[in-house]
Parts: C-alpha cells; structure tokens; sequence
C-alpha cells in the first residue's frame, strides 16, 4: 500500500503544470456538484423504493383482506353444510343402508350439494367422501353427479384435498391443483371440512366436505379480471407458506415450488414474460390462512421519473465541466505563455546557447523565475569559461610533468641492450621475458585509454601471459581464440588483462594442469562483441560473484584495481550497452562474460 501511494504521488508530481492545474480546479469546481447529484439520486432513489414498497405492501395487504372476505363466504357454505343436521344424518345412514335406500340416500344428499354448489357460480364442484369409501360429487359444470372432476379417481380417499382434510377437525385451505376437462387443463383450489353427525359424536367424522372453486378467482383478487403482463408493470401471485405456487398469471407456473425460501426474484427472473423488467419484489404472508402474497414490479418503469431527473442533473453537469474546462484553459493560456517561454530558453540552453536571455516584463512570481534565470544563464557561462581556462591549464602542467619523465625511448633501448646480453650469454629465458616485457610497455605506455585492433591486442596477451608463465614454472595452460569476423574490430586497451592477472593470482597459479582460455569472438546480438575469460581455478563464493554482479555498485577501491577496474571502465567506456556477468563455483573454476558494442576508432572517448 505505501509502494502504491508513492507511485501515485511521484506520478502527480510528474504531471505537467497545464494537467495540475486543471485536475484541481476540476477537483474543485465540479467534484463538489458531482457528489451533490449523486447524493441527491441515491436519496431520491431510497425515498422511491421506500414509497414503492409501503405501497406494495399496502396493496398486498389490501388483497389479503379481499381473499379473507371471500373465504369467509366460502367458509359460511363450509359451516352451513356443517350445521345442516339433514345431510350429515342421511351421510350418516348412507353407509349403512341397503342400496335402495342408498339409491334414496344418494338423491338426497347429491340434491342438498346441488344447492349449495349453485350458490356461488365460482364453485366448481362439492363432493362428500364417507370413511368407508362411499362418496357423492356433484359438479356445477357437468351437471352430473358421475362426471366431475375426480372421474380419474375410483378412490377419493386417494385425493390430496380428503388427505388434508382427514384427521382436522377445522376448515382447511387446500392449494391449487391441476385437472384435465376434455383435454383442457383446469386449475381449482379446494377448502375442506370434516362433518359429524351431532347426535352420535362419539363415532367421529362421518364424511369429509371437499369443495372446489376454479383459481380464477384466486387471479382476480389478485390482478383484476384481465392481466396484461406485456403492457404492465407490476403483478400480484400467491404462494403457500412451503412456496408452493397456489395462483399465478401463467397458469403454467401453478403447483411449482420455489426452491429457495425468499426466492421468488430469482424465480420470476427465470420467466420468460418478464424479460426486460428491472425486477423488484415484496411478500406479505396471511397470518390466518399462512399463504403468502407477492408482488413483483418492473424498477424501470417505477423509477423511470427519477432517472429523467438523473438526465437532467447529468446534462447540467456535463455542461457545467465543459463550461469550466473552457474557463480553465483559458487561464492555463495565460499563465503558460510565459512559461512556455522560459522552458524553450531552459532548451535552448541544453543545446549548448549559453548566450540566450529572458526579456522580463512583469514582476509576478514568472518574472522572478525569468529574473533567476537570467542571472543563473550568466553564472553557467562564466563557470564553464572557468572550467575550460583550468582544464587547459591542468593540459600544459601534465606535458611539462611528461617532458620532465625519462623518456620511454631510453627504457626501450636499455631493455633491448639488456636482451642482447642475455642472448649473448644463451640465457634465453631471460631474453624470452624481457621481449615479453618491451611488448608490454610499449603496448600500455602509448595511450592506455584509447583503442587496439583485437589481433593487436591479441598478440599482446600471449606475451603478457607468457611472463606469468616463465614466473610460475609453466604450472598452467593458456588459450586464446579469436574469431576471424572479430580480428579486425577495435576495444579499449588492457580491458580483458586484468581479469587475466586476477584469474592467475587468484585461482591458477598455485595448481597442478591449470588452464586459463580466453575467447572473442561475435555475439548473437548484432552489433556485439562477446568475450569470454574461463579458467578451471579454485572459484569464488557466491557472496563475493553476487557483488560483482551487480551494475549499480559503487566502486569504493577497497575491491582492488581487477575485476572493480575493468567493470568500471565498461561502464565509462560504453554506458548501458557493455555489460558483464560472473558465474564461479568454488573447487572447479570461474568463467567471465564481457558484452560490448562494436565502435570505430574515432568513437574512443
């Protein structure tokens, strides 16, 4: 988290004075307007939903008292046919009695049910099953008392109403079920009641009272008598307290379950009729009939005054930032333009004109900045005439230093006296490292800094390595392999020969069959020079391999003048585009790798 802050406030700081300015009087100009909107819309937005709830939930409220008055009038049938002594006293004798006074029973009873089934015009059916399986059904719409709705049923008892009913002594609301009439699907909803006969209440029910009424009138309480879903927007269905759907628009749906408890949303996102709608819901449960109320609104319509307000709002505020914006910038001309100004001076001094000045015509902070400006163009100018009269200076006391040296000539042709001696004497070891050693310093006396051809230097490592082996008894083997595309390429003098002399002092020189070879030859990236200095010695630990491997170092001379000088010089020779890389395992050898580009002679700096 703090890397993270950083960055972002090194990235502000980064940003131009134009951007800065104009992020924070954006900041202050619109942000405030910005939040008061969004403010204002997830107040208005809560309000909205508040209302459409209390409202829903009214509504929902409302539908429940309607149901319960016209269950009580269903009820009132229930209780009639209950406390009518007649019917349960021939229920009573029906199963009792031989078939012709069944047959009497039987036109009795199915006349009493007639009358009540025709009491209401929503009733579809009223059917009495007795204990011992006998029952009688009358159904309104047949007009029959063999064909009804149970004609599927040999066994009422087997019904899921006279099951509910069974064992209850209460009136009971039982939910919407599906028939097939001539192909055609029904659905009824049913209430059941056990009857008694009051003169033998010790023997129990005598029957159970199973009357149907068609769902339609469950669909009209609830969404009027014609329900547009596709023009709509909102929509009342009813489930039971285990979500049992008991009405519903699509008829369809009836007799499925919710599966999750409270998850009629996500249910009704599932329906295809509802596509489109931004679904929101309230349920209210019946505390008398357990049965649970839903209503289910589309949030785009209700909410559609709100979001044309939002519009506005939006459209005011766009506005307001474009306005602003064109404010903003046009202060940002002002203050830049002298800016501006004093940025292309600043540039103009980079290139190197030393000679360009500020014309100060105002006495605001810019003008201060041009003033300082002026005075620090004037001090730069004097300081680099100051340098260059040093530098020459410091030029004519090192040639005078130089001519005051013996000069190199002499050690020359001593050394050559010396060898013809020892010629003369046949020490011819003693001439062999005296060569060696007058290839040597002629090779690094004449300008050290600047650059060889590869074969040039080439020949001058054989002599160089030539003296550590005379001085060490030829303990070790030395190679050197040059490619042919890289013989004429030219490098800086004496930057491989230190990584040699560190190689043999302090890895070969003490052991038996060592072995130091050095490689040059192209890299596989174009433009580079790739070389490789091995040898088979006793290694470095990883400690001291990881600290010559890092590039961003800083050299503190305690290194010694090897490995530290050559990397060093890499970097002052080449930048960014010489690199090295050390892997050394202790007991078995170190090798170096130098990367370096390819540059003429006349790039030597």
């Amino acid at each position: 988290m703090k890397i993270n802050k950083k960055n972002m406030r090194q990235w502000y700081k980064d940003l131009s004075f134009r951007k800065k300015f104009l992020s924070i009087s954006l900041g202050l100009c619109i942000f405030p307007v910005f939040l008061m909107q969004m403010l204002f819309s997830e107040i208005s937005i809560r309000s909205m939903n508040r209302q459409i709830n209390e409202l829903a939930r009214n509504n929902l409220i409302q539908i429940s008292k309607e149901f319960s008055l016209k269950l009580e009038s269903y009820t009132d049938i229930v209780y009639q046919v209950y406390l009518d002594r007649d019917l349960t006293r021939s229920l009573a004798q029906f199963h009792k009695a031989d078939k012709r006074e069944q047959a009497s029973l039987y036109f009795v009873i199915n006349e009493r049910m007639k009358q009540y089934a025709e009491s209401k015009g929503e009733i579809r059916s009223i059917s009495v099953i007795c204990k011992t399986g006998e029952s009688i059904t009358y159904d309104s719409q047949t007009g029959s008392a063999l064909d009804s709705i149970w004609r599927d049923y040999t066994d009422l008892r087997q019904t899921v109403p006279y099951k509910m009913t069974t064992g209850r002594n209460e009136v009971v609301l039982i939910p919407t079920q599906s028939f097939l009439n001539n192909g055609k699907e029904e659905k009824i909803f049913f209430i059941g009641k056990e009857l008694y006969d009051a003169e033998n209440l010790e023997e129990g029910a005598v029957a159970s009272f199973i009357m149907g009424i068609y769902e339609s009138e469950l669909e009209e309480i609830c969404n009027g008598k014609k329900v547009d879903i596709e023009q709509g927007n909102s929509t009342n269905f009813i489930t039971d307290a285990e979500g049992t759907i008991i009405s519903f628009p699509d008829d369809s749906y009836i007799g499925q379950s919710i599966p999750v408890e409270k998850d009629e949303l996500g249910f009704i996102q599932k329906i295809e009729m509802f596509d489109g709608w931004d679904l929101g819901n309230i349920s209210y449960q019946d505390p008398d009939t357990g049965w649970v109320f839903h209503n289910v609104y589309d949030g785009n319509y209700i909410m559609k005054d709100v979001r044309n307000i939002q519009n506005i709002y939006g459209g005011l505020l766009a506005l307001d930032v474009l306005v602003v914006i064109l404010f903003i910038n046009s202060i940002n001309h002002y203050f830049l333009t002298y800016l501006s100004k004093i940025m292309d001076a600043i540039r103009q001094m980079e290139k190197g004109n030393l000679d360009v000045r500020l014309e100060v015509d105002r006495k605001d902070e810019f003008g201060r900045i041009g003033e300082n400006f002026n005075q620090m163009a004037t001090k730069v100018k004097n300081l680099i005439q100051e340098v260059k009269d040093i530098s020459e200076k410091k030029n004519q006391a090192e040639i005078k230093a130089l001519e005051s040296q013996i000069n190199p000539h002499f050690l020359y042709n001593t050394l050559d006296a010396i060898n013809w001696m020892a010629v003369k004497n046949e020490e011819y070891e003693i001439s062999k490292m005296i060569s060696g050693l007058g290839i040597i310093l002629r090779y690094s006396m004449n300008q050290s800094n600047q650059m060889a051809v590869i074969s040039e230097m080439e020949e001058w490592l054989k002599s160089y390595v030539s003296l550590y082996q005379l001085r060490y008894g030829n303990s070790f083997d030395f190679e050197i392999y040059v490619e042919d595309e890289a013989r004429d390429l030219w490098m800086y003098k004496l930057l491989v020969q230190p990584i040699l002399e560190n190689a043999i002092l302090h890895g070969i020189k003490d052991m038996e069959g060592g072995l130091l070879r050095v490689d040059i030859g192209m890299a596989e990236q174009p433009g580079k020079i790739h070389i490789v200095i091995e040898d088979n010695g006793i290694g470095m630990n990883a400690e001291k391999v990881r600290f010559y491997n890092q590039r961003d170092v800083e050299w503190t001379g305690e290194e010694g003048i090897g490995l530290a000088n050559v990397f060093e010089r890499i970097q002052l020779y080449y930048g960014k585009e010489g690199s090295w890389y050390i892997s050394s395992v202790e007991g078995i050898g170190t090798i170096v790798e130098l990367l370096i580009p390819i540059l003429a002679e006349n790039q030597a700096i």
